[in-house]
């Protein structure tokens, strides 16, 4: 192709619709094609004289700051090719976004001449969609993300809009550079969920989701993040998803789920979270042999409580008896209220001697205990239970119940405000033993 060097070179600028720019950095002297011109809505008569105040003048102040610090690294050879994203103003006094990019003219033996040279392309279009892409993120509430993956456990991300600053504290472009500074502020608890969810999405090539906690300054926050897969034009598979926080909704699932286990009045665990637990233990005790016993107490001549001072006087009985309960429990035991005045104590790992010894000390407590009417006037209460340790010979949590059952009918009617026990012994099976 016998074409000149001159004739190859203006073809390429103007198939790249470039503008061209010369400057001498010494005098200030500029020369412009005719393409620069009307990127910017001139001819190229309209804007002689030129200079680099021609520039100057139509670049914004902010940009043209930045502009120049990076000539001058560029100048000091800090860097290789100087390069600014600018905003310029058109003829109609709109702005558009300008790529400038050029370098320092070198003699081929290397030195350095007084003439930088570059091309300025309008990126109007491309640097609108980001910044509507940007607006877009900052308005939504939660973290837009994009991520590719070349294996199950090599995932990258491509973009991570600015709000997980806000939301965790990580730098948006520091978790696109290294996903594990955000894979490694998963809770520990929730990191196996993550990863199992993310090894989901390479092998069914679909829409994935998961609910971990993250650690953001010393507190615990839940996020939940989903995101579906595209396709992009050259067959690769990108996925694109939102991370929002979901500290309210936990909130909620786990008031509501301990309402449902939890006894209105007491604060203490209700029948229905008891039958549970028992099962558990149960299920443990026939598996592995895991002790577990059983404290039954019901409060003596509550019924006379209530007619004697009032339901509202009764009702504080019944969590003062909670509080003192749960202040001589371990972390560990299970207290719940099975209805009216009944209430129930599970003691996992508790054989039948330490397991009587504890309802005793109960019934001590509760005994002595001052109670007082509305009037300010004491008055006495009292308990009666009793206490079951778990043994081959009991079948099921039916079983359980209706032993003690049994044994809280036996100790009220052996004259009330004492504590029968069961005998585990092979020769004293279910016979009971008074304490109190």
């Amino acid at each position: 192709m016998n074409l000149s060097s001159e004739l190859r070179l203006q073809a390429i600028i103007d198939g790249t619709r470039a503008g061209t720019w010369e400057w001498n950095v010494k005098t200030g002297e500029v020369i412009f094609n005719e393409r620069w011109a009307t990127m910017l809505g001139y001819t190229l008569e309209e804007i002689q004289p030129l200079s680099i105040e021609t520039w100057n003048r139509a670049c914004h102040p902010d940009d043209l700051k930045h502009s120049y610090a990076l000539i001058d690294q560029h100048l000091n050879n800090q860097i290789p090719f100087y390069e600014c994203l600018c905003r310029v103003r058109r003829k109609d006094g709109s702005w558009c976004w300008i790529q400038d990019r050029g370098m320092l003219v070198r003699e081929p033996d290397g030195t350095p001449t007084d003439w930088m040279m570059g091309t300025h392309i309008d990126v109007s279009i491309e640097q609108e969609s980001r910044q509507h892409l940007a607006h877009l993120a900052a308005s939504v509430p939660g973290i837009l993300f994009s991520f590719e993956m070349v294996s199950p456990v090599a995932l990258r991300f491509t973009y991570v809009s600015e709000r997980s600053y806000s939301y965790f504290g990580l730098d948006c472009k520091a978790i696109e550079k290294d996903p594990c500074l955000f894979f490694d502020a998963i809770h520990p608890l929730d990191s196996a969920a993550v990863q199992a969810a993310v090894r989901g999405c390479y092998t069914s090539l679909s829409e994935g989701a998961c609910q971990f906690r993250m650690f953001v300054n010393g507190t615990e926050r839940w996020f939940r993040a989903v995101a579906c897969p595209i396709q992009d034009p050259l067959g690769k598979l990108i996925w694109h998803g939102m991370l929002t926080n979901i500290d309210d909704q936990k909130h909620l699932e786990n008031t509501l789920a301990h309402l449902s286990i939890t006894d209105e009045l007491t604060g203490l665990f209700n029948r229905r979270y008891l039958t549970q637990s028992l099962n558990d233990a149960m299920a443990l005790y026939q598996r592995y042999q895991t002790p577990f016993s059983l404290i039954s107490l019901d409060i003596d001549h509550f019924k006379q409580i209530n007619d004697s001072y009032g339901h509202l006087v009764g009702d504080r009985v019944l969590t003062k008896i909670s509080e003192l309960m749960k202040q001589r429990l371990r972390a560990t035991d299970i207290v719940g209220r099975m209805g009216g005045e009944e209430f129930l104590v599970l003691l996992p790992n508790t054989l039948g001697e330490e397991a009587r010894q504890v309802a005793e000390n109960l019934r001590l407590a509760i005994n002595q205990s001052e109670y007082l009417a509305e009037d300010n006037s004491p008055f006495a209460v009292s308990v009666s239970g009793g206490v079951l340790e778990m043994t081959e010979t009991i079948t099921s949590v039916e079983d359980l119940l209706r032993r003690s059952d049994r044994l809280l009918y036996e100790a009220k009617e052996g004259g009330r405000n004492r504590v029968l026990a069961e005998q585990t012994t092979a020769e004293n099976q279910g016979l009971p033993t008074s304490f109190g």
